[in-house]
């Protein structure tokens, strides 16, 4: 009976789903960032620029029904032009027709206080 318990516990275990883990456990934000307002480009929108001037473009994914916060945190992030903010990113295979930057999936954000003058 022992034995039947060990197994039946370990493979439960083996077959938990890995994706909840990560979500459990988000990503640190540890890049510093200013959102850009690149409309004025065809195809564009609001934008993160990095401090070394690399341009991440965010995913917008749609939902039938909203994502948890921890799953997509930009969701529930109102941008706004000139922002300060540290994100989270994991680069995404998503296409874009704004062509101005690799495309980015937020993992993490968080605003920083100020605005970042031209």
């Amino acid at each position: 009976m022992r034995i039947f318990s060990l197994t039946l516990l370990l493979t439960t275990l083996w077959q938990c789903d890995t994706t909840e883990v990560i979500i459990c456990f988000p990503q640190e934000c540890a890049t510093k960032a200013n959102v850009k307002d690149l409309s004025g480009l065809d195809g564009c929108g609001l934008v993160f620029e990095l401090e070394d001037g690399t341009i991440l473009e965010p995913e917008r994914r749609v939902y039938v029904q909203p994502p948890k916060p921890e799953e997509d945190p930009l969701y529930y992030f109102t941008l706004v032009p000139n922002q300060k903010v540290i994100i989270g990113h994991e680069v995404s295979d998503a296409a874009s027709i704004c062509m101005t930057g690799q495309v980015v999936f937020i993992t993490c954000i968080k605003p920083l206080y100020g605005t970042v003058t031209d």
